[in-house]
């Protein structure tokens, strides 16, 4: 009832697709409409096309990165094209709205990486098709951004109170009616998304309230949408916060069985990622750190001690027998004991204990003795335990089964206390080791990780401008180099923005390089912010900057280049005592036949540039090949 409620009462404000997002997803409800048809739609709008692209060219692992839209839709498929036409214009239409109280750049910024996050989770776990892992990622929090849209006034009041988790979905039923997770579940379902998402959404924040079958792929889907929330919640979180939600983040990548290395390069894969499509998208996706933290405290064992106490389960079912062992071992100043009445008991008692040692018998009720090593032996946990099994003095040929099943020790009834100290003392020296032996390999593979991440980041950075954070130049003529492939291979438009800051040797005569240096960076937010999603933008060098725009022509360039020239017009740089306003010259050039290489695009850019500021500055010059008349 949640949806009918909100759309009965203000149907116009809820968030719904529009645009070229809602003609998608009419086409594909069609039964007769065709990948044609879709691509059609599609190709009408360059930043759609361009992010499409991305999400064909990443899914399609080990295959040939795809240039062509009508590939990518055919490869996608039209359910996942009408699912990311979705997601897309959610995030272009609400990037900004009037719920003060709502963060709608870190809503954003919190659901795309969610969602990537949620993408690699579920690779490794083989839980979903990675489309329809980014859908559910970015979509599953929607019910705050409808609920800060629908009710400004009234969800900000339940915002500024500052409660978390239950405490936050009753306040919102409270005031509303309806809480952001009915409302979530209610807008996916209205939406089309395939039910196992919808499910898993709905108790995403709390999968231990949820009654959805252990072994069922919606439970998968759940536990995996749970860990990626806790990993964008730490993420975004300040360090305070940070330090309070770390032992639930440990608890959870173990129990997705993470080590430290396979943790690091999930989350590196995630933020590098976060930080591609955060450009795309022009989502925030702002520096993170804190995650070695987790990988360290996570999977490394505690420290081994000299005089540690050994952990010691007995499995009997002979009452006498288990009582003679409960007090022998008691006599062991550094055992503590817990005991079992069968294999079956001593298994779960096992999880819950996680012994050093286990001493069993052979013959139980329920489990026996070899199929509680076996079991035991299965897992990676229980390789790590020291056996010992308990054996008649007739038995011993028996013993063969016994250590092929796993045993390390055997003890022969009756137990004697030299005989069981001795074993212990063997027992001990085998954990030691072990644990030693886990540490250490645990630090190698931390090491391994960090170092992997360095470079990783390194490469990142030799790629970007430090002042600005746009691309730098190498990665300028990288991306340059690959967009002139595709428009000669394909024939396709192509057009380069060449943008200097005028006069900026005399305003860091006259202020100083602190106020040069924060033109520089507001000049580099200002290209980001108003080109077009698929464009590059680089700092060339100095005071100029280079933007590259695949699929555009010269109409669209010079509008382009007009807006961005605007934008910075219309900016200021506060200083002491008043502020500073910035004009730029911007020449642009486009990929034309007969034109030979990028160098003589580069040169073409360059001489409209030069054009625009010999004839007053603060213009924009397009480079023509037809001479000027004299």
């Amino acid at each position: 009832m949640a949806f009918e409620i909100v759309q009965q009462e203000l149907n116009q404000k809820l968030p719904s697709p529009k645009g070229l997002a809602l003609a998608i997803i009419k086409a594909c409800q069609r039964e007769e409409v065709t990948a044609a048809e879709v691509s059609d739609l599609v190709q009408t709008d360059p930043a759609l096309s361009g992010r499409l692209l991305m999400c064909a060219n990443a899914a399609a692992t080990g295959v040939r990165p795809e240039a062509s839209v009508n590939e990518a839709v055919r490869r996608l498929g039209l359910n996942t094209v009408r699912q990311l036409a979705l997601s897309f214009s959610l995030i272009d239409q609400h990037s900004s709205g009037s719920c003060r109280e709502f963060d709608y750049g870190g809503f954003w910024s919190h659901s795309l990486l969610m969602a990537l996050a949620m993408q690699e989770i579920g690779r490794l776990q083989q839980v979903g098709t990675p489309d329809d892992l980014l859908t559910c990622g970015l979509l599953s929090q929607v019910g705050r951004l409808a609920l800060a849209t629908t009710y400004p006034l009234e969800y900000g009041s339940v915002l500024t109170q500052g409660a978390k988790g239950p405490q936050q979905l009753q306040l919102e039923r409270d005031k509303l009616q309806v809480d952001h997770l009915q409302l979530t579940t209610a807008l996916m379902t209205h939406w089309g998304i395939p039910q196992s998402l919808v499910e898993a959404v709905s108790f995403h924040e709390d999968p231990l309230r949820s009654k959805l079958p252990s072994d069922s792929r919606a439970r998968a889907l759940c536990d995996a949408l749970h860990l990626a929330l806790k990993i964008a919640d730490y993420a975004l979180a300040p360090q305070p916060t940070q330090a309070e939600l770390k032992p639930g983040l440990i608890a959870l990548t173990n129990a997705a069985q993470l080590d430290a290395e396979g943790f690091m390069a999930l989350v590196e894969r995630v933020i590098v990622q976060w930080h591609i499509w955060g450009q795309t998208l022009k989502i925030q996706t702002p520096k993170i750190t804190g995650f070695e933290a987790v990988a360290s405290t996570a999977t490394l064992p505690p420290p081994v001690l000299h005089n540690m106490q050994l952990r010691v389960l007995v499995a009997d079912d002979d009452d006498a027998a288990r009582r003679l062992l409960e007090v022998l071992l008691d006599g062991q100043s550094d055992c503590v004991v817990r005991s079992a009445r069968n294999g079956q008991e001593a298994l779960e008692l096992a999880l819950e204990f996680m012994p050093h040692v286990l001493v069993t018998d052979w013959h139980m009720p329920v489990m026996d003795g070899i199929d509680l090593c076996q079991a035991l032996r299965s897992s990676e946990w229980g390789q790590g335990i020291y056996i010992l099994m308990l054996t008649g003095a007739g038995e011993e040929d028996d013993l063969v089964a016994a250590f092929e099943a796993g045993v390390d020790d055997y003890l022969v009834r009756p137990v004697n206390r030299r005989a069981l100290s001795a074993r212990l003392h063997g027992a001990r020296r085998y954990v030691q080791m072990r644990e030693a032996w886990v540490r250490d390999h645990a630090q190698l593979a931390q090491m391994a990780a960090e170092l992997t991440l360095s470079n990783k980041r390194f490469k990142l950075a030799s790629h970007t401008d430090p002042l600005t954070e746009v691309s730098n130049r190498r990665a300028g003529l990288l991306a340059l180099s690959q967009a002139w492939s595709s428009a000669t291979r394909r024939g396709s438009p192509l057009a380069v923005i060449s943008i200097d800051i005028d006069h900026f040797k005399r305003i860091n005569d006259t202020y100083g390089h602190g106020v040069g240096d924060a033109i520089l960076q507001n000049t580099a937010s200002s290209l980001r912010k108003y080109s077009r999603a698929e464009d590059t933008v680089c700092r060339w060098g100095g005071e100029e900057f280079l933007v590259i725009s695949p699929d555009v022509g010269q109409d669209v360039a010079m509008r382009t280049a007009e807006r961005l020239r605007l934008a910075i017009e219309h900016s200021e740089i506060d200083i002491p005592g008043g502020s500073v306003a910035i004009t730029v010259s911007l020449g642009v050039a486009c990929w034309e036949v007969g034109l030979q290489s990028v160098e003589s695009l580069l040169s073409n850019a360059d001489a409209a540039l030069y054009e625009a500021k010999g004839s007053g500055r603060n213009k924009t010059v397009v480079h023509s090949a037809e001479p000027k008349d004299r």
